[in-house]
Protein backbone atom coordinates (compact mmCIF):
# COMPACT_ATOMS: atom_id res chain seq x y z
CA UNK A 1 0.00 0.00 0.00
CA UNK A 2 1.40 3.37 -1.03
CA UNK A 3 1.69 6.29 1.34
CA UNK A 4 -1.20 8.05 -0.39
CA UNK A 5 -3.47 5.00 -0.17
CA UNK A 6 -2.66 4.62 3.53
CA UNK A 7 -3.44 8.30 4.12
CA UNK A 8 -6.76 8.03 2.28
CA UNK A 9 -7.76 4.96 4.30
CA UNK A 10 -6.90 6.69 7.57
CA UNK A 11 -8.86 9.77 6.48
CA UNK A 12 -11.92 7.64 5.65
CA UNK A 13 -11.71 5.93 9.05
CA UNK A 14 -11.41 9.26 10.83
CA UNK A 15 -14.41 10.67 8.93
CA UNK A 16 -16.46 7.61 9.84
CA UNK A 17 -15.65 8.09 13.53
CA UNK A 18 -16.61 11.77 13.35
CA UNK A 19 -19.95 10.95 11.72
CA UNK A 20 -20.75 8.37 14.42
CA UNK A 21 -19.89 10.85 17.18
CA UNK A 22 -21.95 13.60 15.55
CA UNK A 23 -24.98 11.32 15.29
CA UNK A 24 -24.84 10.78 19.06
CA UNK A 25 -24.82 14.46 19.94
CA UNK A 26 -27.93 15.65 21.75
CA UNK A 27 -29.54 18.67 20.04
CA UNK A 28 -29.47 21.86 22.07
CA UNK A 29 -32.62 22.17 24.20
CA UNK A 30 -35.23 24.75 23.23
CA UNK A 31 -36.68 26.92 25.98
CA UNK A 32 -40.25 28.26 25.77
CA UNK A 33 -39.00 31.83 26.14
CA UNK A 34 -37.01 31.45 22.91
CA UNK A 35 -40.23 30.97 20.94
CA UNK A 36 -41.67 34.05 22.66
CA UNK A 37 -38.55 36.20 22.30
CA UNK A 38 -38.90 39.81 21.19
CA UNK A 39 -36.09 39.13 18.74
CA UNK A 40 -37.41 37.77 15.43
CA UNK A 41 -34.15 35.98 14.66
CA UNK A 42 -34.34 34.18 18.01
CA UNK A 43 -37.93 33.08 17.34
CA UNK A 44 -36.96 31.89 13.88
CA UNK A 45 -34.00 29.90 15.19
CA UNK A 46 -36.11 28.29 17.89
CA UNK A 47 -38.81 27.29 15.42
CA UNK A 48 -36.22 25.92 12.97
CA UNK A 49 -34.61 23.93 15.80
CA UNK A 50 -37.92 22.13 16.37
CA UNK A 51 -38.05 20.69 12.85
CA UNK A 52 -38.16 16.92 13.22
CA UNK A 53 -38.32 17.19 17.02
CA UNK A 54 -42.00 16.84 18.03
CA UNK A 55 -42.83 18.47 21.35
CA UNK A 56 -46.49 18.44 22.34
CA UNK A 57 -45.77 21.01 25.07
CA UNK A 58 -44.55 23.48 22.43
CA UNK A 59 -47.47 22.89 20.05
CA UNK A 60 -49.61 25.89 21.15
CA UNK A 61 -46.67 28.28 20.89
CA UNK A 62 -45.65 26.97 17.49
CA UNK A 63 -49.20 27.35 16.19
CA UNK A 64 -49.21 30.94 17.45
CA UNK A 65 -46.00 31.56 15.53
CA UNK A 66 -47.83 30.80 12.28
CA UNK A 67 -49.23 34.30 12.72
CA UNK A 68 -45.91 35.91 13.65
CA UNK A 69 -45.15 39.35 12.23
CA UNK A 70 -41.90 37.99 10.76
CA UNK A 71 -42.50 35.96 7.56
CA UNK A 72 -39.40 33.81 8.06
CA UNK A 73 -40.60 32.83 11.53
CA UNK A 74 -44.03 31.98 10.13
CA UNK A 75 -42.41 29.77 7.50
CA UNK A 76 -40.19 28.08 10.08
CA UNK A 77 -43.21 27.35 12.28
CA UNK A 78 -45.03 25.77 9.33
CA UNK A 79 -41.98 23.67 8.46
CA UNK A 80 -41.64 22.46 12.04
CA UNK A 81 -45.32 21.60 12.39
CA UNK A 82 -45.35 19.79 9.05
CA UNK A 83 -42.35 17.74 10.15
CA UNK A 84 -44.21 16.58 13.26
CA UNK A 85 -46.79 14.77 11.18
CA UNK A 86 -50.59 14.65 11.08
CA UNK A 87 -51.32 12.72 14.27
CA UNK A 88 -50.00 15.40 16.60
CA UNK A 89 -50.68 18.48 14.49
CA UNK A 90 -53.85 18.31 12.41
CA UNK A 91 -56.61 18.54 14.99
CA UNK A 92 -55.09 21.56 16.81
CA UNK A 93 -54.49 23.27 13.46
CA UNK A 94 -58.09 22.71 12.38
CA UNK A 95 -59.28 24.12 15.71
CA UNK A 96 -57.03 27.16 15.25
CA UNK A 97 -58.53 27.82 11.81
CA UNK A 98 -62.03 27.61 13.28
CA UNK A 99 -61.16 30.51 15.60
CA UNK A 100 -60.89 32.99 12.70
CA UNK A 101 -57.18 33.81 12.99
CA UNK A 102 -55.55 36.85 11.37
CA UNK A 103 -54.88 36.63 7.64
CA UNK A 104 -51.18 35.71 7.87
CA UNK A 105 -51.94 32.93 10.33
CA UNK A 106 -54.86 31.66 8.25
CA UNK A 107 -52.66 31.46 5.15
CA UNK A 108 -49.91 29.64 7.05
CA UNK A 109 -52.34 27.19 8.65
CA UNK A 110 -54.02 26.46 5.31
CA UNK A 111 -50.61 25.84 3.75
CA UNK A 112 -49.95 23.41 6.59
CA UNK A 113 -53.17 21.54 5.77
CA UNK A 114 -51.97 21.35 2.17
CA UNK A 115 -48.75 19.76 3.34
CA UNK A 116 -50.59 17.30 5.60
CA UNK A 117 -53.60 16.36 3.45
CA UNK A 118 -56.40 14.49 5.17
CA UNK A 119 -60.09 14.17 4.22
CA UNK A 120 -61.02 15.55 7.64
CA UNK A 121 -59.36 18.84 6.63
CA UNK A 122 -62.14 19.64 4.17
CA UNK A 123 -64.55 21.06 6.73
CA UNK A 124 -61.83 23.38 8.05
CA UNK A 125 -60.89 24.51 4.54
CA UNK A 126 -64.31 25.24 3.06
CA UNK A 127 -65.17 28.45 4.98
CA UNK A 128 -61.97 30.07 3.66
CA UNK A 129 -62.78 29.42 0.01
CA UNK A 130 -65.09 32.45 0.00
CA UNK A 131 -62.82 34.81 1.94
CA UNK A 132 -62.47 38.39 0.72
CA UNK A 133 -58.66 38.24 0.57
CA UNK A 134 -57.31 36.62 -2.63
CA UNK A 135 -54.21 35.25 -0.86
CA UNK A 136 -56.37 33.48 1.70
CA UNK A 137 -58.56 32.00 -1.04
CA UNK A 138 -55.44 30.84 -2.89
CA UNK A 139 -54.17 29.03 0.21
CA UNK A 140 -57.59 27.47 0.80
CA UNK A 141 -57.94 26.20 -2.76
CA UNK A 142 -54.40 24.83 -2.56
CA UNK A 143 -55.31 22.91 0.61
CA UNK A 144 -58.44 21.60 -1.08
CA UNK A 145 -56.53 20.50 -4.18
CA UNK A 146 -54.06 18.64 -1.94
CA UNK A 147 -56.81 16.19 -0.97
CA UNK A 148 -56.48 14.60 -4.44
CA UNK A 149 -60.22 13.89 -4.49
CA UNK A 150 -62.30 13.95 -7.67
CA UNK A 151 -65.27 15.08 -5.56
CA UNK A 152 -63.59 18.49 -5.26
CA UNK A 153 -63.03 18.95 -8.99
CA UNK A 154 -66.20 21.02 -9.64
CA UNK A 155 -65.06 23.52 -7.00
CA UNK A 156 -61.51 23.58 -8.33
CA UNK A 157 -62.69 23.87 -11.93
CA UNK A 158 -64.80 26.90 -11.03
CA UNK A 159 -61.86 28.47 -9.19
CA UNK A 160 -59.55 27.96 -12.16
CA UNK A 161 -62.12 29.74 -14.31
CA UNK A 162 -63.12 32.59 -11.99
CA UNK A 163 -60.16 33.24 -9.68
CA UNK A 164 -57.05 35.27 -10.46
CA UNK A 165 -53.67 34.00 -11.56
CA UNK A 166 -52.22 33.53 -8.02
CA UNK A 167 -55.01 31.12 -7.11
CA UNK A 168 -54.72 29.30 -10.42
CA UNK A 169 -51.00 28.85 -9.88
CA UNK A 170 -51.55 27.67 -6.31
CA UNK A 171 -54.03 25.01 -7.42
CA UNK A 172 -51.83 23.75 -10.24
CA UNK A 173 -48.81 23.56 -7.93
CA UNK A 174 -50.50 20.72 -6.08
CA UNK A 175 -53.34 19.41 -8.29
CA UNK A 176 -53.36 15.62 -8.02
CA UNK A 177 -56.93 14.28 -8.28
CA UNK A 178 -57.09 11.33 -10.71
CA UNK A 179 -59.77 13.04 -12.81
CA UNK A 180 -57.95 16.37 -13.02
CA UNK A 181 -55.99 15.55 -16.17
CA UNK A 182 -58.11 17.83 -18.44
CA UNK A 183 -57.59 20.75 -16.04
CA UNK A 184 -53.85 20.16 -16.02
CA UNK A 185 -53.77 19.90 -19.79
CA UNK A 186 -55.62 23.18 -20.18
CA UNK A 187 -53.20 24.89 -17.80
CA UNK A 188 -50.22 23.42 -19.65
CA UNK A 189 -51.37 25.35 -22.72
CA UNK A 190 -51.80 28.64 -20.84
CA UNK A 191 -49.96 31.79 -21.91
CA UNK A 192 -48.64 32.42 -18.44
CA UNK A 193 -45.27 30.59 -18.27
CA UNK A 194 -45.53 29.70 -14.57
CA UNK A 195 -49.06 28.36 -14.93
CA UNK A 196 -48.04 26.46 -18.04
CA UNK A 197 -45.07 24.89 -16.26
CA UNK A 198 -47.18 23.89 -13.28
CA UNK A 199 -49.81 22.48 -15.62
CA UNK A 200 -47.20 20.23 -17.22
CA UNK A 201 -45.92 19.18 -13.82
CA UNK A 202 -49.46 18.42 -12.64
CA UNK A 203 -50.14 16.42 -15.79
CA UNK A 204 -47.06 14.30 -15.21
CA UNK A 205 -47.93 13.89 -11.53
CA UNK A 206 -51.49 12.78 -12.26
CA UNK A 207 -50.43 10.35 -14.98
CA UNK A 208 -47.81 8.81 -12.70
CA UNK A 209 -50.34 8.40 -9.91
CA UNK A 210 -52.72 6.69 -12.33
CA UNK A 211 -50.04 4.11 -13.06
CA UNK A 212 -48.98 3.58 -9.46
CA UNK A 213 -52.36 4.08 -7.79
CA UNK A 214 -50.73 6.42 -5.27
CA UNK A 215 -51.30 10.17 -5.40
CA UNK A 216 -48.24 12.23 -4.54
CA UNK A 217 -48.52 14.74 -1.72
CA UNK A 218 -47.44 18.36 -1.68
CA UNK A 219 -44.15 17.49 0.01
CA UNK A 220 -43.32 15.29 -2.98
CA UNK A 221 -43.82 17.84 -5.71
CA UNK A 222 -43.88 21.37 -4.33
CA UNK A 223 -40.48 22.91 -3.72
CA UNK A 224 -39.35 26.01 -1.93
CA UNK A 225 -40.78 28.37 -4.54
CA UNK A 226 -43.76 30.45 -3.53
CA UNK A 227 -46.99 28.75 -4.49
CA UNK A 228 -48.74 32.12 -4.66
CA UNK A 229 -46.28 33.73 -7.08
Amino acid sequence: MSGLDRWLEEARDAWKVLRIRASRLTPAPIAPDQLASENATERWRAARALIGRPRADFLPQLIRLTGDEDPMTRAAAVDALASWGPTLVLEPVRLALAQSPALDAAIALLELLARLPDPANRAAIQPWLEHDAPDVRAAAFMALAALCDDADLPTLRRALKEEGLPTQRAILAILCAPGAEPLAQRAANARDPILSQRGRQALKRIQQSQHTGVAKTVSDHVGAESRFS
